[in-house]
């Protein structure tokens, strides 16, 4: 496979998986803030039901982190700040190489006029909604242990 193909086969199917329609099914058939993140920003490499399992998975060197045990790292029910913190990106120490996920915290808002004064409210508010979709994700047994 030449240079060429290896390089643009997986950005043309994140390109496919981003413009293909949401097969997440809606919570209790309600929109919410968190599941309209998820299905544009997660989906594609999460899979539907957030297991990895994405359209995009096969061309990621890392494979994407099965959502439904993040109740094994973050506690039951999630641990939503180190989740959030997670998820932003932009408090991590940063080592050599290139990151397996985005730091959504900059992937948001990167185009935000700089000076918006809530803007960091804003960005709270937009991840806090996909931890709430994510805590849904759990399996049920989980949700509300101690």
């Amino acid at each position: 496979m030449t240079r060429h193909r290896q390089i643009w086969l997986p950005l043309l199917a994140l390109l496919a998986a981003a413009c293909a329609e949401p097969e997440v099914a809606e919570p209790d058939g309600k929109a919410t803030p968190g599941w309209v993140a998820y299905v544009a920003h997660c989906q594609g490499c999460h899979g539907s039901t957030g297991d990895g399992s994405g359209e995009a998975a096969a061309y990621l060197d890392t494979p994407p982190t099965d959502l439904t045990r993040l109740w094994e790292t973050y506690g039951s029910p999630l641990d939503r700040e180190r989740l959030a913190a997670a998820i932003d990106g932009r408090g991590a120490l940063r080592g050599h190489g290139p990151q397996s996920m985005p730091l959504w915290g900059e992937e948001f808002f990167g185009t935000a006029p700089p000076r918006t004064t809530n803007l960091e409210d804003v960005r709270t508010a937009v991840i806090g909604a996909l931890v709430d979709h994510l805590q849904a994700l759990q399996p049920a047994a989980t949700r509300n242990a101690p």
